[in-house]
Order: C-alpha cells, then structure tokens, then sequence
C-alpha cells in the first residue's frame, strides 16, 4: 500500500523524462520497448515500471509539435494542461456524487458558463467526445420534440449515423455542394426531423448554412472542429448563426488543445433539456443527468488552460493556426505540381499532386513530415490540418514533392 503514498524523487524522475523526450536536443528516438506479453506475477516497482514505460510510451510516440506535423484534427497540448490533468488523476474526482467532487462540480459548471453564451447556449455539460455529445443532443430532440428522423449531410461525421442507429430513428443524408457543404436545395420535409449542420466536416472542413432548416423539429450544430473559432474576433463570422441552434457540440480536445477525452454539448433551454435525460436511483444523492455516470475532472484541464490563456490568448493561438494553413494552401498554389482542392475555410487542406500517384505509397516515403488521407466523391486528396501550432508548412510541402518525385 506504499505506492499509493506519493514519492517525490519518482514523481520528479517521471517529470524529468517527460520534459527530456519533448525537447528539440533530446536523442533520437530508440525502438520501443515491448511489454511483457502475460501479466508479471511480481511487479517491478514504481520507478522501474515508470523507466520501462517511458521508452515504451514517449519513445514511441508521435509528437503532434514536430515541425512536419500537419495531418489530423489532434493538437499538442500545453503543459498547463498537464499539470491539472496530474491532479485531477491524483484526486480522481467522481463527478457522479457531490460528496466526492464538491469543487470539481462547480469547476465544470463555472467552464460551461464560461463558454455556453459564446455559441448562443444558455448551459450543457461535459462529455468525452463529440461523438457522445452529439448522441446526446439527439437524444434530448427526440424525448423533447419527437423526432423520428435524423437529417445530415454525407459529409457529417460518422457519430451522426450512430446515433440515429443507437436512437431507433431513420437516417436521411443530405446532398452537398461541390464544397462539401449543405445544398440547401434538398432538405425537404423536416418537422419531425432532427437537422444536423456541421461546423467543419472531417474531410475538407467546410461549414453547412447555419440559417439552413429553421423549420426543422430541432437544429443541432456539429461544432467539433470549428466550433472554438467563435472566441476569435477575426474569424467569429464564419459561425454566425450557430446561436440559432437547439443544442451545439464542441470538441475541447481540438482547437481548444485540451488532451483526450474532452468536449461539451451545450444547450440553448439547458434546463429543459436536461431534465430530460435525467435519472434518479436511491443510491444517488442527486439525479444522474445524460450518458455518464461516474466520469472524472476533465474541465480541470479546460479551466487551467482558458485562466493561463483567456479569451484573447485562445484566439490568438486559433488565428495563428488558421494563418498556417493559409500559407500552406499559398505555397501550394505556387507550385505547378501541386492541386489544392479549394482554400482553406477552417485550416483543413485539401491538395494532392497533379500528375497520378498512389497516395499511400506517397505518405509511405514521406521523411520528416506528416499529412492524413481523404476521399471526395471518386478522387483521393492529401488532408492537412492545421491543428499543431509549431507547424512548419514550407517543410510539408518540400517534403511531400520529394517524396512525389521519388514515387513517380
């Protein structure tokens, strides 16, 4: 039971090798480590499992703030974050009880007042990932307004389909433009519908019409990538109508760098909503609202990161992510080999070589840099993200030439 008596010397040492392999002068990464393939009978103690860990964990690892990282919606995270993720697994907060999370409830309430009024909400909850909070939107619309269909773009994310599954609704995809974008001109009948527009498709991140629908039984808004771009005085606009929305889902593990699992939905009648989807049980003090039930302090690390950073610091970070990806859609535009499939909207970019090359055999010899797959109608492209700020787009592009050059 020792181990569970925190040692600083081991505490420091794990710190210490954290910080060593995140640094630009630390060794080259060495093969790591495999882990014994049956569960050991005898431990090998704290500081030896920690050391065995850390060429297993962080060696291998890939790390989002390399300079040629410019591939998936997954940002680096501030070691401010860190540091309140560390206490929150210390203290292991149960949110499911006042009486284990006293204050750690009023964190997450105090964060979700913070940022509800920023889309037009008035309140909502956390949840550990968009695919949950968009599940739980729709289940609010059913239980509230009766819907018995779920209407969204073939560009939605796939969570949207899951949870028409999950909810026994009937899914109905929507045409888009040839932008990836909602066209208005098939929405239909939707007054016992469930419309949902998305703020940044996966693949080309483009953003639905969020005036689309007002006659729809209920209006939820997909904000997972491009929901954050609200708290930027710069970029607010391309959002303007989300505040129309019945409910909005924000994933905080994107643009708000937040480390996995962390996202809210958020509600423009919360209390309703939530009323909705609450239970109680005798062995409850107070009632259960939404999918979880026991789940831990993840607005901690929120709450770090937006008092280190606030509002203006946030956007500045957003808005210099936005520029990467505009340099890099101007640098590709500039060389004659090179396809770019429209600019950037919400700092994905789409290109590919002009002349026909396998794309995976491609990213295969990339050296130094990284970009993700996507596919648009019959045609494959190169996916840039611009979610790492130490991003460098000159190096991606330079790399991604050789390596088209050398698969030619």
């Amino acid at each position: 039971m020792l181990d569970f008596v925190p040692d600083r010397t081991g505490l420091i040492t794990a710190l210490d090798d954290l910080l060593h392999r995140l640094t630009p002068e630390a060794d080259p990464a060495s093969p790591p480590v495999a882990l014994p393939s049956t569960l050991p009978e005898s431990g090998l103690g704290p500081g030896a499992a920690l050391k065995s860990l850390a060429q297993a964990a962080l060696d291998g690892a890939r790390h989002l703030d390399d300079a040629g990282f410019f591939a998936h919606m997954d940002p680096p995270t501030p070691w401010v974050a860190w540091a309140a993720a560390q206490w929150s697994a210390a203290l292991n907060q149960n949110l499911l009880h006042p009486d284990t999370a006293p204050v750690a409830r009023e964190i997450e309430s105090q964060v979700v007042g913070w940022l509800a009024p920023i889309y037009g909400m008035n309140g909502g909850h956390f949840v550990p990932g968009t695919t949950l909070g968009n599940l739980t939107a729709l289940w609010v619309a059913r239980e509230l307004r009766g819907i018995r269909e779920v209407a969204a773009t073939d560009a939605a994310h796939v969570s949207i389909r899951k949870a028409a599954d999950l909810l026994g609704l009937r899914y109905r995809p929507l045409r888009t433009d040839r932008w990836q974008r909602l066209a208005r001109s098939g929405l239909g009948e939707l007054r016992r519908s469930a419309l949902v527009l998305t703020c940044g498709t996966v693949a080309a991140g483009a953003i639905d019409p969020l005036d689309a629908g007002m006659d729809a039984a209920w209006r939820h808004i997909d904000a997972a990538w491009a929901g954050p771009l609200r708290l930027s005085e710069r970029h607010s606009h391309l959002l303007d109508g989300i505040e129309t929305a019945d409910s909005v889902a924000v994933s905080a593990h994107k643009w708000l760098f937040q480390p996995k699992e962390s996202a809210l939905v958020l509600f423009r009648d919360a209390v309703t909503s939530h009323a909705a989807i609450t239970y109680g049980a005798g062995y409850l003090a107070v009632p259960n609202v939404g999918l979880l039930g026991s789940h831990g302090s993840s607005a901690l690390t929120l709450a770090a990161t937006l008092l280190a950073w606030g509002r203006q610091g946030t956007a500045e970070l957003i808005d210099h992510c936005m520029a990467l990806a505009e340099r890099l859609a101007e640098r590709i535009a500039q060389e004659p080999e090179l396809e770019l499939f429209a600019p950037p909207r919400t700092g994905v970019v789409l290109w590919r070589p002009r002349k026909q090359i396998d794309l995976d055999l491609l990213i295969g010899r990339l050296e130094g840099a990284f970009v993700s797959k996507a596919r648009i109608g019959e045609k494959q492209w190169l996916r840039s993200v611009a979610a790492n700020p130490m991003a460098d787009p000159d190096l991606v592009v330079d790399r991604v030439l050789a390596a088209s050059a050398e698969a030619a």
